[in-house]
């Protein structure tokens, strides 16, 4: 081969590669800035649901499920905010979905009883008092014993 056909083969191959690196870091550019600004919304959302804002809140929550549907934590926002409202087929939806995504939230004390106490208002009992059965945070502590109980009526009428 000639050298001057290795040389435009070499000049094209760097070309490509050069081409590549620059559609890659525009394209990671991109990403970053909606990974931002979708950050933010998700921020936003959690601070509108900690000050007692809920439907602004959830307005949010909804809007990045449709972008992101799995991630466990819209779900989990999203089924605390429901919870909030007591609309508890909603938020035993949602909380569901993300214990589908992400089955460790077993181990999260405030899911365990945001789930159990859904199900509860929604008459699921027997799943309810599974979830109410584990350890649940302190400050549920009280309103736990008081569903298991109330379960333990229910279940025995």
């Amino acid at each position: 081969m000639k050298s001057s056909t290795v040389k435009y083969i070499f000049l094209g191959i760097l070309l490509f590669v050069l081409i590549g690196i620059i559609y890659t870091n525009s394209a990671g550019e991109k990403q970053a800035k909606v990974y931002k600004e979708d950050f933010g919304l998700y921020q936003q959302a959690v601070q509108l649901i900690q000050t007692n804002q809920l439907p602004q809140g959830i307005k949010a929550l909804e809007q990045l499920v449709v972008k992101h549907p799995d991630e466990y934590k819209l779900y989990y926002q999203l089924g605390l905010a429901y919870s909030g409202q007591k609309d508890f087929d909603k938020a035993a939806l949602c909380l569901q979905k993300a214990i589908d995504i992400r089955p460790a939230l077993l181990e999260d004390q405030t899911f365990t009883f945001k789930m159990g106490e859904s199900l509860y208002h929604i008459k699921q009992l027997d799943l309810a008092k599974a979830y109410l059965e584990k350890p649940v945070a302190q400050q549920f502590q009280a309103q736990k014993d008081e569903l298991l109980q109330l379960i333990e009526k229910e279940l025995q009428s």
